[in-house]
């Protein structure tokens, strides 16, 4: 059935796995006897292109379930006979999405599936199947765990890494092959978003997951893809691949897929050293900045000619190039420049004093602008609100009973098991089973006495440590070492971390960076990449009765000595004192949004997770580490760029420094946008339909979607009820849109209705509008009030949305001066 290049190629590759994994002979290679030779070749294809994680921490009986569907949907599929076996293999067959838990779920999301698509081409079958989607999931944000597709289903929502991976598992289920793609860091604002791209009779197309349009290539990100200035997808296979590769992650490839969403500059660097000659295997890492600090994009070696090239957006990238703990920074415009070199020597870095540059965003470049007809339009709002619906109804009797089950098995511990269930994070509480629950809580419970209630419940029973999937583990190690072992270990917890390092194996190139391998998957394989071999620490020690965590500053383990947590690994460091300094008070610094503090380390510099410090009377007091030090401030404008600040310092041992942090300001024509929008309609009382064309035509205009009794909104209208005087003047400007009449009966609303009686008061279902024009104008939809200021029709230059600060004072700037 598989081509004799493809059987030779995997035959051999996992023949030399079974030379690294003797294990498997027993776990995996005696077991295939019972099945056909093609699943057989499907099965050992996923074995020698998973990580090494996968193979550590999953049963047969799991990849079976993806080698059988797959078998069955290459033999008997609708659209098999048009999908090349390389895209076949990578694309429907392959079980990893991303960075996943694995669970069974493709014979699963088939049979749900099967009876609605029969008979359809590959393009229908895919629009079909993300309305499917829309009636199972929606989009909520949560924390960084990705759950397995099965359990996104089970619980109706995910973020859109999870949506994503569901969306490509079903796709995948039905036969069409299909993979997410990643923006990993937005240029014009600090976030990032991740979607789906299917393969289609010849050609890669893209849609939203679980965001069903009529037509693909058509998504509510059409126009931030294009200010992107890299878009990428994940490649497993051992085989290379036509598209251009950026970046090499583990056992994991990253390939560009920009072009298919953006205006392209392709950028070569040529790296050479003071006397000219080329640098081989320097590491050029191209960066943005992103929640104020300096994101990789790409990493690419030099050749031995010295050079790099890489297709980024139009618009401002760092390009930090290192090798030997040397290292130079460059910033370049890729509108106006495609060609960079870079001369690698120590040089002595501009210490104590702020440097500036400026960030510039791409703009609005889409490539893809095709849209639905009228018709496919009308009927895409009816098909997904009745998607939204079914998935309604759906969500209301949705609830994971485990967290029940747990609770009435022993009556006697519930008020631990309340506790256990209180440290979980929402989103463990939607996949996690009684079964895991129990046994860590019976494990946990002979140690309990020594520790007071918070610190027993937290770091020792608690089953989660970091943000690996939630298992049992704690019988397996009881077992797994002798009492003799198990009393050393308690008296002396760093020989845990000796016997760790003795034992188990990191194999980097072997791994996905963001998977790990489970506390039992590294004791059966003797393999586990550093963050597991940390997590298998925490794991043992819990295990034999020491509360122990990692650091969430900077994943250090510690384990508590009766009256604070101590580092495990002796440290004999003199720490260092920084002092920051805010002397603005109209300034609120807030970590990762408007700055950050970064600790330079063999050529690179790696960002301190800071994010719950908070400046007290003005200032903020750390003890850090001595070394180099960078602090990054950043001003981004609404139009996307960035005015930002560079400061670098050296904090020596035992030492006290002091930075005033600095911000820069941006003049009122730099904040302004021009931003395009799409027709909208809004109602009148009388039920008269108003377009937003008509709204906006004849004067300058101040929209607010404007939410009851809520804060953000609240404080937006008491900004205007403060400076009355000032507005009064603009009153005839003000459009206020409210859900119904009853809006108008809240008090502050109705106050500045009495004040301004020349505000226009508009209706609308605060559905469609404030998401499709959220996201065209780069704010975040959820976040009410929206406001957008236009000039002339359908014209945006200036938006806002949630809890601004100083809104107010804006709008009068923009009605006076503009």
């Amino acid at each position: 059935m598989f081509s004799e290049k493809n059987i030779n190629r995997i035959d051999n590759k996992f023949n030399q796995l079974m030379k690294e994994l003797p294990f498997l002979q027993e776990e995996v290679f005696n077991r295939f006897k019972n099945f056909g030779k093609d699943t057989v070749l499907a099965l050992k294809y996923l074995y020698v292109t998973m990580p090494y994680s996968d193979i550590s921490n999953y049963p047969f009986d799991t990849f079976l379930d993806y080698a059988e569907h797959g078998i069955q949907i290459w033999q008997n599929g609708p659209y098999s006979s048009k999908i090349p076996e390389d895209i076949f293999l990578n694309y429907v067959l392959y079980h990893r999405v991303n960075e996943e838990e694995i669970l069974p779920c493709r014979t699963f999301f088939y049979e749900k599936l099967k009876d609605r698509i029969p008979y359809l081409a590959m393009k229908e079958a895919v629009l079909e199947a993300n309305y499917w989607c829309a009636e199972e999931v929606t989009y909520q944000s949560t924390d960084e765990r990705t759950r397995a597709p099965i359990a996104v289903y089970h619980c109706g929502y995910g973020r859109c890494g999870e949506e994503s991976t569901f969306c490509v598992s079903v796709l995948r289920s039905i036969g069409i092959p299909a993979r997410q793609v990643y923006a990993p860091r937005w240029s014009h604002c600090d976030d990032n978003h991740a979607w789906v791209e299917v393969w289609c009779d010849g050609s890669w197309y893209f849609i939203g997951a679980c965001e069903p349009e009529e037509i693909l290539n058509k998504g509510w990100f059409t126009n931030a893809s294009s200010r992107a200035m890299l878009i990428h997808s994940r490649w497993f296979d051992f085989i290379e691949q036509e598209d251009e590769i950026i970046s090499k992650e583990g056992m994991v490839t990253l390939l560009n897929q920009l072009e298919r969403y953006a205006p392209v500059q392709s950028v070569r660097v040529k790296v050479t050293d003071e006397a000219g000659r080329p640098v081989e295997s320097a590491k050029v890492e191209f960066q943005i900045l992103n929640y104020s600090e300096l994101a990789d994009l790409a990493t690419l070696w030099t050749d031995e000619a010295g050079k790099v090239k890489i297709k980024l957006g139009l618009g401002s990238i760092l390009i930090h190039v290192s090798k030997d703990d040397v290292y130079k920074e460059i910033l370049i415009d890729t509108r106006f420049q495609a060609e960079a070199a870079v001369t690698l020597r120590q040089e002595v870095s501009s210490e104590n004093k702020w440097e500036v540059f400026d960030i510039v965003a791409p703009t609005d470049s889409p490539v893809n602008t095709q849209m639905p007809s009228l018709e496919q339009k009308e009927a895409g709002i009816i098909k997904f609100r009745k998607a939204s619906e079914k998935r309604l109804i759906k969500v209301k009797t949705l609830k994971n009973k485990e967290a029940d089950k747990f609770l009435e098995s022993d009556k006697s511990t519930r008020y631990l098991k309340n506790k256990v269930l209180e440290s979980l994070t929402a989103k463990d509480k939607t996949d996690i089973t009684a079964e895991i629950l129990e046994e860590h809580l019976l494990a946990a419970l002979p140690f309990i006495d020594p520790y007071e209630e918070k610190i027993f419940i937290t770091y020792l029973l608690n089953p989660r440590i970091k943000n690996e999937p939630i298992t049992k583990y704690r019988t397996y190690i009881n077992d797994f070492f002798s009492p003799e072992e198990k009393e050393i270990y308690r008296k002396q917890p760093r020989l845990i971390w000796e016997w760790i390092n003795k034992n188990i194996q990191s194999r980097t190139e072997k791994e996905h960076p963001n998977v790990v391998t489970t506390p039992v998957g590294c004791l059966k394989s003797g393999f586990g990449c550093e963050l597991s071999k940390k997590i298998l620490f925490v794991a043992i020690a819990r295990t034999l009765g020491l509360a122990a965590r990692l650091n969430s500053r900077n994943d250090t383990m510690e384990y508590w000595n009766k009256t604070q947590f101590i580092s495990l690994l002796e440290n004999n460091i003199k720490l260092s004192s920084l002092l920051l300094i805010s002397r603005e008070e109209k300034i609120t610094w807030s970590y990762y949004q408007n700055y950050t503090i970064a600790k330079y380390n063999k050529g690179t510099y790696t960002t301190l997770k800071l994010e719950g410090e908070v400046f007290k009377d003005g200032q903020l007091r750390l003890i850090l580490e001595p070394g180099t030090y960078r602090i990054i401030t950043s001003n981004r404008l609404p139009n996307g760029n960035i005015f930002a600040n560079q400061y670098s310092f050296r904090l020596i041992a035992g030492a006290y420094e002091k930075v005033d942090l600095s911000l820069r300001e941006a003049k009122l024509t730099d904040m302004l946008e021009n931003i395009s929008i799409s027709d909208f309609t809004l109602k009148k009382e009388s039920g008269e339909t108003v377009t937003g064309s008509e709204l906006t035509s004849h004067k300058k205009r101040i929209l607010l979607w404007l939410e009851d009794n809520k804060e953000p909104t609240e404080h937006i209208l008491n900004e205007l009820l403060e400076k009355s005087n000032d507005f009064d003047t603009y009153a005839d400007s003000l459009v206020f849109i409210v859900r119904n009449k009853k809006s108008l009966a809240v008090p502050t609303i109705r106050k500045v209705i009495n004040i301004f009686p020349g505000v226009e008061i508009l209706y609308d279902d605060f559905k469609e509008n404030i998401q499709v024009l959220g996201r065209r104008l780069y704010v975040d939809p959820d976040k009410l009030p929206l406001i957008a200021v236009t000039t002339k029709e359908l014209n945006v230059i200036y938006a806002a949305s949630g809890y601004n600060v100083g809104t107010g004072d804006m709008l009068l700037r923009l009605l006076r001066e503009v």
